[in-house]
């Protein structure tokens, strides 16, 4: 019987069927040791499942009829790391167990794990290491690489000992290895120790192997190796042996063969070796006639790490419990936060050291306020009433839905104290397809009661209560797994169907679950921490950082984005969002194409994005959520299946090919009984041509939102920046509307960012090349690398000329005179990659709407003089930390 997930149970939650059971302190003493112990792994199984994947119910069949727990007990045998994770409840013929997810701080470990099965030696035993001591050793040997190789066998005289009496133990096993013939019952002249294992052969010779040996190896792999003798008393160090009538020598050699190169190793290094050792059968006589055979195994210390099996660490994936490989249990034990030195202007708002084993890293603006000011500001907990929130939303509906006012004031009067929070749709909030005809769900988080979220329907199908148990089921996986809740939680749905007559009828029935008492939010503090965790399910977006670190990064929306992200788009069909550069326009168009996609059961061939130029296109285009295009693309071909439509970099597109605003226009509004999206991002400040945009008069860009928070750029630059915008607005290019760089004054700019701005002058060309190469090896110097730099020019034909004598001039230092082992040259290439690891080098214009740490701008000039500031404005704002601009003196 193995753990099955039970996919048709009541609860909000995972539920895993560990089968029938026997139950009770006594019953189980008097079972079958072979069952007893079958039913208790599956159980434990279960149990470390659950700790690892978000918390839920373990759930057994109580097969003792007579059982009662009250009177009984339970009888399984649960290991010391499950205190405080577990409740316990009896449900008639069930018995359920409730797992609350796993905590990384209180634990010291990112993940639950039965046994390690990683051993190492200590004074005379093989001891497997607790996770804390894996996770020690593990780290010890990723830092600190021990080179194992021929000149550190454990001959007697090259063995290196800090106490003389294991340095002659050690000397006399090595002695006894070579020897050939041993007597019956001899009694050897050295014990046990740190670097020697006595074992007695078994009644079954191969069952003595598989039991001991993969311990044994393991344990002197991982320590210091030496030496395990089978047939010699581990009391009274005399030579046995096996009686040769027993022994097949060849079979066993090749067992033991077997056995060792089974063992689970994971490698740090490069070399890969695999484990040393060496087997030899000593003959053992009595009164000169053979009696049988001890067995010595040799084992050298391991350049890595040796299991003596597969860690025993469970999860529950694609609905399915699954026993962790070695390698993935190794990676997410030593799992920790990427190395944020190089970005100065974020914070740690969630570390993986303090969270849930699934929780991601979160980091925020330095200049954003923190987890818990958001949260008291978002949803605020005030101790004599139920506050509703947001506002306007519930206002709004209470307007629109005759009868829900006096629903949910009725619903709460049971309710002192709590927090009511609203949404049009919790599952489009959580990723999910929006189910239709409901009018709103609603989250109550209430003090000394558990979680309750209500959804009320308009009209409601057979398929209501799945439905609405996989939104609260997700919305707990979420609080937990990425917003990182450690606490005990549950979230029970709660579904009403309104009437047009403004009567209510509750849908569902009286088998709701029923929770243990700790389940309860008991304070004011518990409250607020799930909240924070709500902040991070509801603001958190997948962060640009997360391609520069190499690891998942979640960043927190800026306020007026996550406002934009809350508009109801069934409403707000059509919307022009003028962002200053750096506010975050292209994370809310990929962030409203996921919402669009869930609100309208939409799939990425539903929904298209034009921009203007192909790197930006390529970039978006690999989060799978649209086709993208460019605009060019987008006039010649008819997209007749599109229904949505979001542009981005609206502000340097041109008619040249024919009106594309009128025809984006048309796409979203042929069918009138279903009008599609259309969100147009622009920033005048960044445009960079006289030609006319398309766009509509300013006066027609209705309805608008402007994003004013810059957060992208250091200090330097951003003071840079503000003066080349304020050139910009003194004297705007003739195809800028008046009135639309008045948005400049609503500015906030993030301050406190470290970072540098530089204006370089050259007397020729080569000369700025030769300083640019410099200038990279010294940034390669100071931690960062190719992907972190972009060198851009004013026009497209300038590229060409440059790469190779900026390739040459940076092929002269290879790579390898920054990392020895490394013979790799850097690579030069345009921006069609953006997150590869290569210098970028690219026109400003191809470059529009993406960024990197370091920008290089080659001789800015423009083939207007209209729209030079704006250009400079546009090759500026790409720059996060270094700006350099540099010119040729004339």
């Amino acid at each position: 019987m193995s753990v099955k997930v039970d996919l048709e149970t009541n609860f909000a939650e995972c539920v895993l069927n560990a089968g029938k059971v026997i139950l009770g302190n006594k019953q189980r003493n008097e079972m079958n040791p072979q069952l007893q112990k079958k039913q208790n792994k599956i159980i434990m199984n279960a149990i470390c499942a659950l700790l690892n994947s978000g918390g839920g119910v373990v759930k057994a069949e109580i097969e003792n009829k007579d059982y009662n727990y009250e009177i009984h007990g339970v009888g399984l045998k649960m290991p010391s790391i499950f205190k405080g994770y577990l409740d316990e409840m009896q449900q008639g013929d069930l018995f359920l167990i409730f797992v609350r997810s796993w905590n990384a701080e209180a634990s010291g470990v990112r993940l639950a794990s039965l046994s390690s099965n990683l051993y190492h030696r200590y004074r005379t035993s093989n001891d497997v290491m607790n996770s804390q001591e894996a996770l020690a050793f593990l780290k010890g040997r990723s830092q600190t690489l021990v080179n194992t190789n021929d000149s550190n066998s454990l001959s007697p005289q090259k063995v290196q000992v800090g106490v003389q009496n294991d340095g002659n133990i050690r000397a006399s096993a090595a002695a006894l290895f070579a020897r050939t013939r041993l007597q019956f019952l001899e009694k050897l002249n050295f014990t046990k120790s740190l670097h020697v294992e006595f074992k007695m052969f078994s009644t079954e010779v191969s069952q003595c192997f598989d039991e001991s040996l993969p311990s044994c190896v393991s344990a002197f792999a991982n320590t210091e190796g030496g030496y395990i003798f089978f047939g010699v008393h581990d009391e009274t160090s005399q030579v046995v042996g096996c009686e040769k009538e027993k022994i097949d020598l060849a079979t066993l050699s090749q067992s033991i063969d077997n056995c060792i190169r089974k063992l689970p190793v994971h490698h740090f290094c490069t070399q890969r070796r695999e484990i040393k050792y060496a087997v030899k059968f000593l003959q053992v006589h009595n009164q000169g006639v053979l009696h049988g055979y001890v067995c010595a195994v040799k084992v050298e210390q391991f350049c890595c790490a040796v299991f003596a099996k597969v860690p025993s660490s469970w999860q529950v994936k694609d609905n399915r419990v699954k026993r962790l490989a070695t390698k993935e249990w190794i990676a997410w034990m030593m799992e920790a936060d990427p190395d944020l030195s190089r970005f100065s202007e974020m914070v740690l708002a969630l570390s993986l050291s303090s969270t849930t084993p699934r929780s991601r890293t979160v980091c925020t603006h330095k200049n954003f306020e923190c987890l818990k000011e958001q949260q008291k500001r978002y949803f605020p907990v005030i101790s004599d009433r139920v506050v509703y929130t947001p506002e306007n939303l519930y206002k709004e509906l209470f307007s629109k839905h005759k009868g829900l006012r006096d629903l949910i004031n009725k619903e709460m009067r049971p309710f002192s104290q709590g927090i009511l929070i609203f949404s049009r749709s919790w599952a489009v909030d959580l990723g999910l397809p929006e189910k239709k005809g409901v009018i709103c769900d609603a989250l109550l988080l209430s003090q000394n009661n558990i979680p309750l979220l209500y959804t009320i329907l308009s009209e409601c199908d057979a398929s209501w209560k799945d439905n609405y148990t996989i939104v609260a089921r997700t919305l707990k996986q979420k609080l937990v797994n990425t917003g990182g809740y450690t606490g005990k939680l549950c979230i029970t749905p709660l579904v009403f169907l309104l009437n047009p007559d403004r009567t209510a009828k509750t849908l569902h029935g009286s088998d709701l679950q029923i929770y243990p008492e700790s389940y309860n939010l008991k304070t004011t503090q518990h409250m607020e921490a799930l909240l924070q965790s709500l902040v991070i399910v509801l603001l958190g977006f997948r962060s640009f950082l997360s391609e520069e670190l190499g690891s998942e990064v979640l960043n927190i929306l800026t306020d007026k984005q996550y406002e934009l992200l809350s508009k109801n788009i069934r409403i707000t069909r059509e919307l022009f969002v003028h962002g200053l550069p750096g506010s975050g326009k292209t994370i809310v168009a990929l962030r409203i194409m996921e919402k669009i996609r869930n609100v309208f059961h939409c799939q990425p061939s539903d929904i298209l994005y034009i921009c203007e130029n192909q790197p930006l296109r390529k970039f978006v285009s690999k989060k799978n959520i649209c086709q993208a295009v460019t605009r060019k693309t987008f006039m010649k071909n008819d997209f007749q299946k599109i229904q949505h439509i979001i542009i981005d970099e609206a502000q340097n597109f041109r008619t040249e090919d024919g009106d594309w605003y009128g025809k984006a226009r048309n796409i979203t509004q042929r069918e009138n009984d279903c009008l599609g999206i259309l969100w147009i991002f622009l920033d005048y400040f960044q445009t960079s041509h006289l030609s006319h945009n398309g766009l509509p008069a300013l006066a027609a860009q209705y309805p608008r939102e402007e994003l004013t928070r810059v957060v992208r750029n250091a200090d330097p630059i951003a003071n840079y920046l503000q003066e080349v915008m304020q050139e910009v607005k003194g004297k705007p290019p003739p195809n800028i509307p008046l009135g639309s760089l008045e948005m400049i004054h609503k500015a906030k700019w993030a301050q406190g960012i470290p970072g540098n701005f530089e204006i370089m002058e050259y007397s020729d060309l080569e000369e700025m090349v030769v300083q640019v190469a410099e200038k990279c090896q010294f940034l390669f110097r100071n931690g960062y690398s190719p992907k972190d730099i972009a060198v851009l020019f004013s026009k497209a034909s300038e590229v060409e000329k440059y790469k190779d004598k900026l390739l040459r001039a940076m092929r002269k230092r290879k790579l390898s005179q920054l990392n020895e082992e490394s013979d790799l040259l850097v690579q030069i290439k345009d921006a069609s990659d953006i997150t590869a690891n290569h210098i970028v080098l690219d026109s400003v214009r191809r470059f529009s709407g993406l960024e990197r740490n370091i920008v290089f701008g080659f001789n800015p000039t423009a083939a207007e003089p209209a729209v030079f500031h704006n250009l400079l404005l546009c090759l500026a704002s790409r720059a996060k930390k270094h700006l350099y601009i540099l010119k040729v003196s004339i």
